[in-house]
């Protein structure tokens, strides 16, 4: 269901003379990794590790891949320009072959115009005919640029909605296209306004708004269950793309302010039998935003987002809910 072009990829290897690749992908394509992997190892003569982990973004590159290899070929994401790694990362697209012109027409009433155009990495390519055929159908849209952690016009990633917030007073909704519910309800936390998302893998456009109070009901029992604790433990991201040292910092000088203990605790993989074996009576993740809500039934101790905790000490109202996001003014 995606397309995978390997050739700019391999040009690269090739001028960069790498002998040795390593080669991420995501969950979605491991079945093709093996064909990925030979594709590479054929056309540029370079021997390829395939990288088992799961990789779930552009930041999701462990710094261990470098000491390893000369280059390292990540699909299915798109870069995040103000990262910078110790060697090379080229970037290969995994585009979504599933049109979702059928869709469009369904959505259009349930839009208020001007409308937010966004997409997440696998359905950029898909931007332009969306545009094409709302503007066919006489309605207005606007198409919002991030900030530097953001490759294209449009891009939203699960950690930044700095291209919808960019329009938020322009428009009246948004159209995503993208899978499953995560990013667009972090669109409509983080603006208030309407979305509604073009799944390419079913049939119907959905309201995002129908999809969100399972996910608010888990965030406010975390959240409870954490007003209780006394001891509080700050993770910050070992992978480059997700070291926010300062947040952490901040954090802890708020949680010692609340007179709560509070230690920093450095993690590459998070993993719930590390956490119980430290004995906090909760934790707070600045790494990747999406762990402590995708992985909710994993964790017996309360795992928190930066924006919960300040919910938890009373610095931020429950009506003020959003999800953390990952901005270039953190790093």
């Amino acid at each position: 269901m995606f397309d995978v072009d390997l050739s700019s990829a391999v040009a690269e290897i090739k001028r960069l003379k790498a002998r040795i690749v390593a080669l991420q992908v995501p969950e979605g394509l491991k079945k093709r990794a093996y064909q990925i992997a030979e594709d590479i190892e054929n056309n540029a003569g370079a021997e390829v590790l395939l990288v088992a982990e799961p990789c779930f973004g552009a930041c999701d590159v462990p710094s261990s891949l470098f000491e390893l290899v000369d280059a390292v070929v990540h699909v299915g994401h798109s870069p995040i320009p103000s990262i910078r790694f110790s060697k090379p990362v080229i970037f290969v697209p995994a585009r979504s072959r599933v049109p979702v012109n059928d869709q469009l027409r369904k959505a259009v009433g349930l839009l208020t115009e001007p409308v937010g155009v966004l997409a997440t990495s696998q359905h950029l390519q898909e931007l332009d005919d969306v545009i094409e055929g709302l503007e066919s159908m006489g309605m207005k849209v606007k198409m919002g640029e991030g900030d530097s952690r953001i490759s294209h016009v449009g891009e939203i990633l699960g950690c930044n909605y700095t291209a919808a917030t960019a329009v938020g007073d322009e428009v009246g909704s948004y159209l995503l296209i993208g899978s499953g519910t995560f990013h667009g309800l972090g669109v409509h936390l983080a603006t208030g306004k309407k979305v509604v998302v073009l799944d390419p893998h079913i049939d119907e456009p959905r309201e995002i708004e129908q999809a969100k109070d399972k996910i608010l009901r888990q965030r406010h029992a975390a959240i409870e269950k954490a007003e209780k604790a006394r001891s509080f433990g700050i993770i910050i991201g070992e992978k480059v793309g997700q070291r926010r040292m300062r947040r952490a910092r901040e954090l802890r000088k708020l949680l010692r302010w609340k007179k709560k203990d509070a230690s920093l605790i450095l993690m590459d993989k998070f993993d719930p039998e590390k956490l119980k074996a430290l004995g906090f009576d909760a934790y707070v993740s600045t790494a990747c935003p999406r762990i402590a809500i995708d992985d909710v039934a994993m964790y017996d101790t309360p795992l928190l987002t930066p924006h919960e905790l300040e919910i938890v000490l009373g610095v931020r109202r429950w009506e003020n809910y959003t999800f953390d996001q990952m901005t270039d003014d953190e790093f």
